[in-house]
């Protein structure tokens, strides 16, 4: 994913402002998604226009979905954080790509909740 023209948020912006408050700090577009695959975490997309959508699986807990939106908003502002522990692991559209990602990627860009 490209970095985007936005100001990069330091890490403990990142890491410390309200999740509400920073996804309408970045202009973030918050998505539901409809994967019910356990194995997917969510999804940040850059669209052409720019918009960046954030797609997140519901009926996840309060910190798995707080701590997987901040580490993708990382991924996607090219923020300097750890990787996260294993089993999780993000993959890039562009690294050959994953069918579940595909997917997601496919609904969110045609309008649709991934």
């Amino acid at each position: 994913m490209a970095q985007l023209a936005m100001p990069v948020p330091s890490v403990d912006h990142l890491m410390d402002t309200p999740l509400p408050v920073l996804i309408n700090e970045l202009g973030v577009t918050l998505i539901d998604s409809s994967i019910t695959d356990v194995t997917f975490f969510g999804a940040v997309v850059q669209r052409k226009t720019g918009e960046l959508l954030l797609t997140m699986p519901r009926d996840r807990s309060e910190l798995e979905h707080d701590t997987v939106a901040r580490y993708l908003l990382a991924q996607a502002f090219g923020v300097d954080v750890p990787p996260m522990p294993a089993p999780l692991v993000t993959s890039h559209a562009n690294d050959g790509g994953d069918p579940d990602m595909d997917e997601a990627l496919r609904r969110v860009r045609s309008g649709g909740a991934a």
